[in-house]
């Protein structure tokens, strides 16, 4: 059974609408128990590369932007199990899901050029038409994660960004770095935001 600790989820799925005619893969970073990615992969096309990035191991972790980092339960105990339920679950689905065990940084790092993709031949892909970032949640890690995609997603590409209460971060900023660089903040819910490239 895939769970979630989050809310409006629908979000996600108006959010790969948006973008179903954009080139590229589907993005998930903080993977954690798995029910944003699920909606994800249920909103997809078919053949389409769904990737989540979730370093698990009960690292340090910034989920609150005025809180420093604490260890929470992202332990390598819930990545078995959640291992486990997106792997049987997907099993039937007609979308590639990939899953990469490591920080939102090292996979920057290391998928710089694209990620390799293997259906009758080898491609790299490096674009990316909806991304969802729930990983940690403060200024300097949006901002980072934002150059990444921004640079790797063309016109209509979508972007959710998680957990953007006050308690959370001050979004004003994160507004400002997507406004100023060509995104429209097409949805304002409680719990999450979507934007979208111009």
């Amino acid at each position: 059974m895939i769970e979630g600790d989050s809310d409006e989820y629908w979000f996600l799925t108006e959010a790969v609408e948006m973008s179903k005619d954009v080139e590229g893969m589907c993005c998930e970073i903080g993977l954690r128990l798995g029910m944003g990615t699920k909606t994800i992969i249920d909103a997809s096309l078919p053949c389409q590369t769904i990737i989540s990035i979730d370093p698990f191991g009960s690292i340090p972790y910034v989920g609150r932007e005025h809180i420093g980092p604490v260890r929470l339960d992202y332990t390598n105990g819930m990545y078995k199990q959640v291992m486990a339920d997106m792997s049987a679950y997907v099993l039937d689905k007609p979308v590639e899901w990939l899953f990469f065990k490591m920080t939102d940084c090292e996979y920057f790092n290391k998928f710089a050029d694209g990620v390799e993709l293997y259906e009758l031949e080898e491609i790299v892909c490096n674009k990316y038409a909806m991304v969802h970032l729930d990983g940690p949640h403060e200024y300097k890690a949006i901002y980072n994660e934002f150059v990444f995609f921004n640079d790797r997603m063309d016109s209509g590409a979508t972007i959710v960004i998680d957990d953007v209460t006050p308690d959370f971060i001050d979004i004003a900023p994160v507004n400002q770095l997507f406004e100023s660089n060509g995104w429209e903040l097409v949805k304002q819910g409680l719990k999450k935001n979507i934007y979208q490239k111009r």
